[in-house]
């Protein structure tokens, strides 16, 4: 064609081209932004799938767990039956007590018109009609003392069968009911010099009078223990200057902790009080180290209680401070980094070492007990399963070894749970908004009562959680705290239709 407009004709002046990169770009930065989307939702539902199946592997397992306990337990009921009614047998018979045989044995300093303790008689003597009464100690319930104006009054309660008692009164259930019974005497004084005295003896002689009652009722309810054999032969392993709980005397002492053929011997440096504990009465054995605590410690918590000094008790515990526990705040010298830094580079050294030298000690004994046919292992903790909770009256570190639940730490005793004694976990408290949560432990002996460990921090859930699950115990979640005492006692009544209904 012939163009006869006289306009600029080349193709440089008569076209353009648009420009669409800025397009093209937006399209690329936006195709990654729905491959990210639908990616991250892609792995989300991958996740969720994964953590659903793993549920049900849960799940799976705890029926499992449930079913394999439920036909223990019937297999146990099915061999003992669980007696409601346990025999309490007393050592002391309450029934025989008689202060003097005749009053000519009543002490001769004893005045008609006063009060009058006699400690080694464990008697009180009241005057009555200007003759002296004589009255066991285990017969006084309490005596209380008060100012009246310018007199000093002393009132003394007497047990009698009418009387609510907080706790169980032994000399009441022991004579005859249908006796007559004194329930209080008065007494009044202007010169309170004579009952003041009286007060604080009969006080100190019933504190006296109920340790020596309680000590005996100890030993005769003790189990007898074999004779401890001796290490002649070879390098008798020995721990020394260790401490004791608990103490062997009021003062506190020092002494060595040595290993025998069939068990462990301590003595104490100060009056060498032994105190001999078999191997085959241990129900566990654990070393702690210093790691986060101020002491290295061996706790032995034990099958059958043993005497230390006048007490029984469950379990021995010996330990050695690395590090001191407090610091003196009003020194007068100076402090700088490098005391500091020295003090740590020190306190690391005594861990190293007394770490090393208990690590020694139980190895020793381990192959110690083996050698004799009294094979003892010891446990450690699992640092990395600690959490923290109120076991007794104290928040305080819980954690696991591997056949027990332990806070060594805790007073006025070490806390330990033997795992193999556990029937079934309970996790209360379980619901949205609260931080903490409780956890309850059922005992296979449904006699005894179930212990609680509560303030556990919600954090912890799937870590307690999964080491239930690692130990094989059958636990389960409950959003309440459960009345324990009520369950156990409805339990108790037919345990057979529970472990068959479980209601």
């Amino acid at each position: 064609p012939k163009l006869l407009t006289p306009v600029k004709r080349a193709w440089k002046e008569i076209a353009f081209i648009m420009n669409d990169d800025d397009d093209e770009e937006e399209e690329e930065d936006n195709q990654p932004a729905f491959e990210d989307h639908y990616e991250a939702r892609r792995r989300r539902k991958k996740d969720e799938a994964e953590a659903y199946k793993k549920q049900l592997e849960k799940d799976k397992e705890q029926q499992l767990l449930a079913k394999k306990h439920q036909e223990e337990l019937l297999r146990r009921l099915a061999k003992t039956t669980i007696d409601s009614s346990f025999d309490h047998k007393k050592a002391f018979d309450y029934s025989k007590i008689r202060s003097y045989k005749s009053v000519s044995d009543y002490p001769s300093y004893a005045k008609p018109n006063q009060l009058y303790v006699d400690i080694k008689g464990e008697t009180l003597l009241v005057p009555i009609f200007k003759q002296l009464v004589p009255f066991h100690i285990s017969t006084i319930r309490s005596a209380t003392k008060s100012e009246e104006g310018a007199f000093t009054v002393l009132r003394i309660n007497f047990a009698a069968p009418d009387m609510q008692f907080k706790n169980r009164n032994d000399y009441i259930q022991a004579v005859p009911q249908d006796k007559h019974f004194i329930q209080e005497l008065s007494f009044k004084a202007r010169n309170s010099e004579n009952l003041e005295r009286s007060y604080f003896n009969i006080q100190e002689l019933r504190k006296r009078v109920r340790n020596r009652i309680k000590e005996k009722e100890d030993k005769k309810s003790l189990v007898i223990q074999k004779e401890l054999k001796l290490l002649r032969t070879g390098g008798v392993p020995k721990l020394r200057d260790l401490s004791v709980r608990p103490p062997v005397t009021r003062r506190k002492s020092t002494g060595i902790l040595e290993g025998h053929q069939n068990g462990l011997r301590f003595i104490n440096s100060r009056d060498g009080v032994k105190i001999d504990i078999i191997y085959e009465n241990i129900k566990h054995a654990i070393f702690q180290k210093s790691e986060k605590t101020t002491e290295v410690r061996l706790h032995l918590q034990l099958v059958n209680p043993i005497m230390c000094g006048k007490k029984k008790t469950e379990f021995m515990q010996f330990y050695i401070e690395v590090i001191s526990s407090s610091q003196d705040l009003g020194h007068s010298s100076r402090w700088n980094e490098a005391d500091g830094l020295n003090e740590e580079q020190e306190e690391r050294r005594r861990r190293k070492k007394y770490n090393k030298l208990f690590h020694e000690f139980t190895f020793k004994i381990q192959q110690l007990s083996q050698k004799y046919g009294n094979p003892l292992e010891f446990e450690e903790p699992f640092r990395q399963l600690a959490f923290n909770g109120v076991p007794n009256k104290e928040k305080v570190e819980v954690i696991p070894t591997h056949d027990s639940l332990v806070a060594l730490e805790d007073k006025p005793k070490p806390f330990c749970l033997a795992l193999n004694e556990v029937d079934v976990a309970i996790l209360e408290r379980i619901m949205f908004g609260l931080r903490e949560f409780d956890l309850t432990f059922v005992f296979s002996d449904y006699t005894r009562e179930p212990l609680r460990i509560t303030a556990i921090s919600k954090k912890k859930l799937e870590q307690v959680k999964s080491w239930l699950r690692t130990s094989e115990i059958l636990h389960y979640e409950t959003r309440q705290s459960a009345n324990w005492k009520a369950i156990m006692a409805h339990i108790r009544e037919d345990t057979k239709a529970f472990a068959q209904n479980g209601n």
